[in-house]
């Protein structure tokens, strides 16, 4: 340790203050969120294993730039609580002989508590007498735990991807130029596997004032952080970004169309964020806006503007993380960097409409989708037959010219100069190409929308056009991959099959009119393959993908706040139709909240437990009403002949919430049932006849969903 700070002053003697800093080359912005949640999360864990941690006192608060990670801790305990421990030994009668000498299970025990047999004591238990000794183990101070506590945080960081530098053998996201470690204005004794000591010096900004500023606690640090011209908390870059970002937009006479993402990732990659408003020529504005936005926000890291009206301007704001005395000349090279991809994209914006779409469809034979699968080509024409399905069944709400239109040329946009240039626009383009060969509206549309959703936050298709083509193309992606054992695993799904899935989950739960058995879908998909160019067999692939889809929707569902036991005991039904299953498991939710739901779930879990362990034959035997012993018997069979066709009809038609309120009413006559009748009668044809009248309770709620494996409420 070195002396303390002589500008430091102590706090209360039993806790304590520590600050670390991690200073390194720039973190990715994509990185550097997750690092600092980290690494709060991670000094929080090691101070509560090393018993330093002070629930409701200690205060631990961490931030970070591209350059640095940084926490802080203050009110820690500044020494661990003596440990005292109690070590049992042998019996007193197996302790000593009957001369009162020690043996050696005695002496042994002694032994292995460091002391001779006299400093052993008696411990008297309802079990008898006991030789014991107690261990006192003062605790450790908060400087001789820390650098081991550094050591398991600094090799703990989960980044997606480190490297070394040098020779050396540690591993990190980024090089670690310095570090500061003080506890209580002293220097922690600490290095790295590589020898980089810490201190008490930190960097300021890289360009603008660099340091080095000497700290001594977490005032000092954050004084020291302004003096280097460092903003070190993320929230206050985001908020001086888009208080910017408004305000230039305006100067220049319009709004600035501000994006979340663009926000963090520009905090992101900035100590000292700067905007600054560019231009660039309005010839580019012929150019489609999808265009020019991708350029500035996804390539540059630009802030569009746009009218009031919504139209795109010729200007653009940038942030620069560096104040110099004359911003016009870091302008000038933003509008420069911006001009040459602009320049490229009026190009091929140029080129591309030269030729029709469609004539592009043979070049797609010359990009392979997946090695297994075929060419985009191959895909193509598979995913032409299946929209053409799919536009079958959708009758008359759609034109199957238009679908099978917008599926022949879906896919020849990548083939494109533009989106050579800019993939993030396949899709976008090719309605575009579509539109200026005389396309209809719905193809164009469709064509468009058809990756649509690409995420869970990503909109749906607007058309049904849109929807039917997104699903062919999700479903034989879907289709292929399983067919081939291409599976999700718990890190990899290189096909983004989950988002596939949970895309077309989310268009069926959307929409209701469109009713598909996916079951028939996915052995029509399967067929739309070359004989053997799938490994595993259709049976295989249709219910592993089924099987993925009900997880898929399980995990929408719950996302949404349904349990998984509501779509539990609807899957057990082996149905196939999302939509479907989505209604019963809402009607289930609402289920839950009638008084009855309680005894009707517990009825319905007794007769599953009673007919499971029949050993009679009793799904083959005709319930015979003439052979009720009890008028309890009779009473059930009487309400459910008569509840029966109001549930059916509620059913066919979908009312799933009907169909339970009117099943709920039969509590009652179910409860009389189970305390008047005697199920298991010693009288075979007794027993087999209450059987089957309990069998036809189960298939009534069984119209809706197995009841029985609804989860009981509590209490």
């Amino acid at each position: 340790m070195l002396c303390q700070h002589e500008n430091y002053r102590k706090g209360p003697a039993n806790v304590a203050e520590f600050l670390w800093e991690i200073g390194c080359e720039e973190i990715p912005a994509a990185m550097l969120a997750d690092g600092v949640r980290y690494f709060a999360e991670a000094m929080e864990n090691q101070l509560q294993k090393a018993g330093l941690y002070q629930p409701g006192v200690t205060r631990i608060e961490s931030q970070g730039t591209p350059r640095r990670l940084m926490v802080s801790i203050l009110e820690m305990a500044n020494l661990q609580a003596d440990h005292v421990e109690e070590m049992r030994g042998p019996p007193l009668e197996r302790a000593f002989d009957p001369q009162g000498k020690p043996t050696k299970a005695a002496e042994g025990f002694a032994r292995s508590c460091g002391v001779g047999v006299a400093e052993l004591k008696h411990l008297q238990t309802p079990k008898g007498a006991y030789l014991c000794y107690t261990i006192h183990r003062p605790g450790q101070g908060a400087s001789q735990l820390l650098p081991g506590m550094m050591a398991t945080v600094l090799e703990g960081f989960a980044w997606p991807k480190t490297q070394r530098w040098g020779r050396g053998r540690m591993r990190f996201v980024r090089p670690i130029n310095w570090m500061v470690a003080i506890l209580d204005g002293k220097i922690v004794d600490f290095s790295t596997v590589d020898g980089l000591k810490a201190g008490d010096q930190t960097q300021g900004h890289r360009f603008m004032a660099r340091g080095p500023f000497r700290v001594f606690d977490r005032e000092s640090y954050r004084q020291a952080m302004v003096a280097g011209r460092v903003i070190l908390e993320i929230k206050t870059r985001q908020e001086m970004i888009e208080t910017g970002v408004h305000r230039l937009a305006a100067q220049a006479g319009g709004r600035a169309m501000v994006l979340g993402e663009l926000l963090h990732e520009n905090a992101n990659l900035t100590e000292w964020p700067l905007p600054l408003l560019g231009h660039f020529d309005p010839s580019y504005l012929a150019i489609p806006p999808e265009v020019l936005t991708t350029s500035m926000k996804n390539h540059q890291k630009y802030f569009p503007v746009e009218d009031a009206h919504g139209a795109l301007m010729p200007c653009f704001i940038a942030i620069s993380n560096t104040e110099v005395p004359d911003p016009s000349l870091v302008i000038q090279g933003y509008e420069r960097v911006l001009r040459a991809r602009l320049e490229d994209a009026a190009f091929y914006w140029e080129e591309d409409r030269k030729l029709p779409l469609e004539s592009r469809l043979d070049a797609l034979k010359k990009v392979v989708f997946q090695a297994k699968l075929g060419s985009l080509y191959d895909k193509t024409m598979r995913i032409v037959r299946l929209a053409t399905r799919l536009a079958e069944i959708a009758g008359s709400r759609v034109n199957p010219d238009h679908v099978v239109s917008g599926a022949r040329v879906c896919k020849c946009d990548l083939v494109s100069g533009l989106v050579g240039q800019f993939p993030e626009l396949q899709g976008v383009m090719g309605g575009y190409y579509a539109q200026h060969d005389g396309a209809p509206p719905q193809v164009v549309q469709a064509i468009r929308e058809h990756y649509r959703p690409q995420g869970a936050a990503d909109g749906l298709p607007t058309s049904l056009e849109g929807r039917l083509l997104s699903m062919a193309d999700k479903l034989d992606t879907l289709v292929g991959c399983f067919g081939i054992g291409l599976v999700p695993t718990g890190t990899k799904d290189p096909f983004a099959l989950r988002r596939a899935a949970l895309g077309i989950i989310r268009m069926i739960l959307d929409d209701g009119r469109l009713r598909l058995h996916w079951g028939e879908l996915c052995a029509w998909a399967y067929d739309s393959f070359p004989p053997g160019m799938l490994e595993n067999t259709k049976r295989q692939t249709v219910d592993s993908l089924i099987a993925f889809f009900f997880g898929r929707l399980q995990h929408h569902l719950k996302t949404d706040g349904f349990d998984h036991d509501l779509i539990d005991a609807v899957q057990v039904l082996g149905l196939d139709d999302f939509h479907d299953v989505g209604q019963r498991v809402r009607a289930l939710d609402q289920f839950r909240t009638l008084p009855s739901y309680g005894a009707l779930v517990a009825a319905n879990k007794r007769i599953a437990n009673i007919l499971q362990k029949a050993g009679e034959d009793w799904r083959n035997h005709s319930l015979d009403a003439a052979a009720f012993a009890d008028a309890a018997e009779g009473d059930l069979k009487e309400h459910l002949d008569a509840a029966a066709v109001t549930v059916q009809s509620a059913v066919r038609s979908g009312a799933y919430d009907e169909a339970l309120d009117h099943l709920a009413r039969l509590r009652p006559v179910i409860d009389a049932f189970f305390d008047r009748v005697l199920v298991m009668d010693p009288d075979p044809a007794k027993r087999l006849n209450r059987l089957a009248l309990l069998a036809r309770v189960r298939d009534a709620f069984q119209t809706v969903a197995d009841v029985s494996r609804l989860s009981a409420p509590e209490g």
